[in-house]
């Protein structure tokens, strides 16, 4: 469960890496259009969601940890 937890933590970076190279494409062809925006909400998206994932994955194993002892 524990792996499971990492991987999609590392999904979430994944999302917000590919959205910043479409934005950095997408902004040296000067097309700012709904698609550029599209990734940037994506980008913020990834960020919170790893950041939010991760706290929870923290939280599990604290859980885990205690109910060990």
């Amino acid at each position: 469960m524990k792996k499971m937890l990492k991987i999609v933590e590392i999904a979430w970076l994944v999302v917000s890496a590919i959205s910043v190279i479409e934005i950095i494409r997408l902004a040296f062809e000067n097309r700012f259009t709904q698609t550029f925006y599209l990734f940037v909400g994506c980008f913020f998206l990834g960020i919170f969601m790893f950041y939010f994932r991760r706290k929870q994955r923290i939280k599990y194993e604290e859980r885990a940890n205690q109910q060990e002892q």
